[in-house]
This record gives C-alpha cells, sequence and structure tokens, in this order.
C-alpha cells in the first residue's frame, strides 16, 4: 500500500523541462493565443459585414461593446492557450514525469477537454447564439450576458488552476498567483490589439447607408413588407448644410436626381403596380421639414400617389429589419402667394364645402386657431372636431422641424382611428379576411371620419 500511493502521488519535477521546449511551448502558445484570438475577431467582423445588406442600418457596435467582446474573446483564447502550452510540455515523457505516471495523463487529459471538447460545445451554442448575437443583433448584450461571460473565464480559468496546483508544490500559491496576473496582463494587452481597420468599415458602410435618428410616434398604419414597388429613401443634411439622399441601392443623389432615379426604378415595376409605387421616407427628427415637403413636391410631379414616413420603432429585437410608418396621401404641390402649398387630393373638389377650418400652427407649441393645445390633448381635440366639414389646415414655419410635424400628424390619425374603431362591428385578423362586407363598413368608417389636410409654408 506504501508504495501504491507513493506511486500515484509522485510529484511532478517541474525544474527538470529543458529551456528550449519551455520556450518553444511558450512562443507556440502565444502565436496560438493571437491565432484564436483573429478567428473570432474576423469572425464576428465577417459577420457583422454581411449583416450590412440584410438590415436597414449598419450594425455599428459601440466602443464599450467593442472593448468588451475583444476582452473577452483575449481572455478565451489565452485560456486556450495555456492549456495548449501545458499539453505540450507534459506530452513528451522527459525527467518532468515518468512515461506511466498517473498523474500526466490525468494532466493531458484535463487539458484536452479543457481545449478542444469545449472549443466544440462553444462552437455548437456559444458561437451560434453568443457571438451572432454580438456582431449581427441590436440585442441588449451587455446587461445580461457580461457577468455571465465572465464567470464563463473564471471557471475555465479554475481548470487551470486546478492543473498548475498538481505541478506546483512548493511556494504554490506564489507561482499560481504569478500565472494568474501574467495570464490577465496578457489578456488586456492582446484585447487591445485590432485584427481588421473596423473604422474604415464603418466609416465606409455609413457613408452610403447612414444611421437616421427617426422621429418617434404614437401611431403607425403601415405594415412594411419589403415590397418590390416599394423606394426607400433617407434624407439628411450634408457637411455643407444641403439635403444629401441616399437610395436604397447604397447610392447618394440630390434632389435634382430624384426624377432620373424614380423613373429608372420603375423600368423594373409591372404596368398594373404603378398606382401602388410608394416611397419610404427616413429623416432625422431634428431635420427641417421644408425639405421633406421638398422632396414630396418632386414625388407629385412625378405622379407618386402614396408616401411612408418612417418613424422610430421601440422593438430592439426588430428595430434593425422591420419599419414602422404612417402611411399617407402625397399632398398637391402648388405656388402660391404665400407660399408654397401641398393640400391632398379630393374626389370632387368643387362640390366640397367645408363649414369649419383649423389651423394648426405646426412649431415647438402647437397651436390651433391660436390657441395652445399640449401634445396629450391633441388626440382628444382633434377627435371633437373631425368630420367631412372640417378641414384641417397645417402652417408650418421654416424652422419647424420634423418631429413636431409627426407629432401632430400621428394625433391626428390617431384620433381618427379611434373614432372608426368605436363604431365598427366587423373586425378581421389577416389581411387575406378583408371580405367585402369588412371593406365595405371600412369606406363608410373613412367617409364619416375623414383625413382631411391641407399644408402651407408660412
Amino acid at each position: 500500500m506504501k508504495l501504491k500511493r507513493r506511486f500515484y502521488d509522485s510529484s511532478v519535477n517541474f525544474r527538470n523541462i529543458s529551456s528550449e521546449r519551455l520556450v518553444l511551448s511558450l512562443a507556440i502558445g502565444l502565436a496560438s493565443a493571437y491565432a484564436i484570438y483573429s478567428f473570432f475577431y474576423v469572425l464576428r467582423e465577417s459577420f457583422r459585414i454581411l449583416s450590412f445588406d440584410s438590415s436597414i442600418f449598419p450594425n455599428i457596435l459601440s466602443e464599450l461593446d467593442r472593448n468588451f467582446y475583444n476582452l473577452f474573446f483575449a481572455g478565451l483564447s489565452l485560456i486556450f492557450a495555456n492549456s495548449i502550452v501545458l499539453n505540450l510540455i507534459m506530452s513528451k515523457p522527459q525527467n518532468i514525469v515518468s512515461r506511466f505516471n498517473p498523474k500526466r495523463r490525468r494532466i493531458l487529459n484535463e487539458q484536452i477537454f479543457l481545449s478542444f471538447n469545449f472549443s466544440y460545445w462553444f462552437t455548437k451554442i456559444g458561437l451560434v447564439f453568443g457571438a451572432f448575437s454580438m456582431c449581427c443583433m441590436d440585442f441588449d448584450f451587455l446587461p445580461y450576458f457580461t457577468p455571465l461571460s465572465f464567470l464563463l473565464l473564471f471557471t475555465l480559468y479554475l481548470e487551470s488552476w486546478k492543473t498548475l496546483s498538481m505541478i506546483f508544490k512548493k511556494n504554490r500559491f506564489k507561482f499560481q498567483l504569478l500565472h494568474f496576473i501574467v495570464l490577465l496582463l496578457l489578456t488586456f494587452g492582446l484585447s487591445r490589439l485590432d485584427i481588421i481597420d473596423y473604422k474604415s468599415i464603418d466609416e465606409l458602410a455609413l457613408k452610403y447607408n447612414p444611421i437616421i435618428d427617426l422621429p418617434h410616434s404614437n401611431f403607425s398604419n403601415d405594415k412594411w413588407k419589403g415590397y418590390d414597388y416599394e423606394i426607400s429613401l433617407k434624407l439628411k443634411m450634408g457637411e455643407n448644410e444641403d439635403l444629401e439622399i441616399f437610395t436604397e441601392n447604397k447610392e447618394r443623389i440630390n434632389l435634382k436626381d430624384i426624377a432620373s432615379f424614380i423613373n429608372k426604378k420603375r423600368t423594373s415595376v409591372r404596368e398594373e403596380l404603378m398606382p401602388f409605387l410608394t416611397v419610404r421616407i427616413s429623416a432625422n427628427k431634428d431635420m427641417y421639414l421644408k425639405y421633406i415637403k421638398m422632396v414630396e413636391a418632386e414625388l407629385y410631379m412625378l405622379n407618386i400617389q402614396r408616401v411612408i414616413y418612417n418613424v422610430h420603432n421601440d422593438d430592439l429585437l426588430s428595430a434593425r429589419y422591420e419599419y414602422k410608418g404612417i402611411n399617407k396621401s402625397v399632398l398637391e404641390y402648388k405656388e402660391g402667394k404665400e407660399g408654397p402649398l401641398f393640400p391632398e387630393p379630393l374626389t370632387e373638389p368643387d362640390n366640397i364645402s367645408f363649414v369649419d377650418t383649423l389651423k394648426v400652427s405646426v412649431n415647438n407649441q402647437i397651436k390651433v386657431n391660436g390657441f395652445v393645445i399640449p401634445n396629450d390633448m391633441l388626440v382628444r381635440y382633434f377627435k371633437n372636431h373631425i368630420s367631412k366639414e372640417t378641414l384641417f389646415l397645417y402652417i408650418f414655419e421654416m424652422d419647424t422641424n420634423y418631429q413636431d410635424y409627426i407629432t401632430v400628424l400621428a394625433s391626428h390619425f390617431t384620433a381618427a382611428s379611434e373614432l372608426r374603431k368605436h363604431e365598427q362591428t366587423i373586425f378581421r385578423d389577416y389581411e387575406w379576411q378583408y371580405d367585402k362586407p369588412y371593406k365595405e363598413e371600412q369606406y363608410k368608417l373613412k367617409e364619416k371620419y375623414p383625413v382631411i389636410i391641407l399644408e402651407k409654408l408660412n
């Protein structure tokens, strides 16, 4: 029994390892850490670049997120590299340990599991969800998975710590603490390396597909499906205060190029779908409204009948791939003495006489016929006045911003929608269920509670 216990408890003579093998193992370990880190880095950036074409906005990582991901993958890479170093040292029998010593086999088995078996599991589960969500989705990763990520690194390091405790007998905690500090410093150092020039990639992505700060709205009546007869335009102010328009094809045009661009797109649309051709407009909420109306004037000249104002989508999981918007008729463009007019087309304008006209001043303060109406009271106020005899005259100034206009328009549509739903008796859950009785009732409700708007630049 004494010999057996002595055999199993034989110590590992770490000092007998040759300096050449130690240096070679450390060099291979550092090279492996760099290679593993580079693999994760390139894989993350590749997924991110691939997501540029499938998403509405380019996926630009913040520096905080990027630093965390780099630190996580650097720590994981160095733990794997540490396992590779121990495998290289213990794989060939020498004076450090006997060939038949079970402690050697135990160390090898543990380190093989730590690197290769865990890599296999991480690839199937961790990489599919964790790495993909890190680079390709607007997923709020950090608040929920940061503790779990560090716990994962700590657990993996404990496996290496357990192996080191088998190697070092004298001054064990001193050597293990030194090993931990060196590994920690290498982790922070490796995480500072950028394998790919991501800033150039981000600049190129934003150059042709900028991120738009869409206005907020409490109403949306559009279900985006990406039909071929929809055209998306992004509006943004350039450095020289000129209007820049970005198309869905990642092209940058100006106001004069809209006609040629729309006509080119029309060549790929079937003739029977021409009346349904719709233009989606995305613009920053602080942009002056006059620029959006300048684009609408061009669309009216091209006989575009519908426009959709894209609004902010509060759902983070779908915001990158799904728009929410307000579907509205393009207003007629006329030059008047007091400025451009954009009245909504009416079926029989000669036979319609409005009993009442509400003058809605759209600016920092919303005024109706000279009285200030708070934003949260607009829906209730509009509900008391919507009828087919009432005209809503939107009056905006040169400095009226886009958000104020969307606030008024969304409140107007919300009021009409609530009035219609209050008297609705036929309901359908899906579009393919929109049968004749449902459509007839909807037509009558819209005729009773119409949205009649005239817009004027003061």
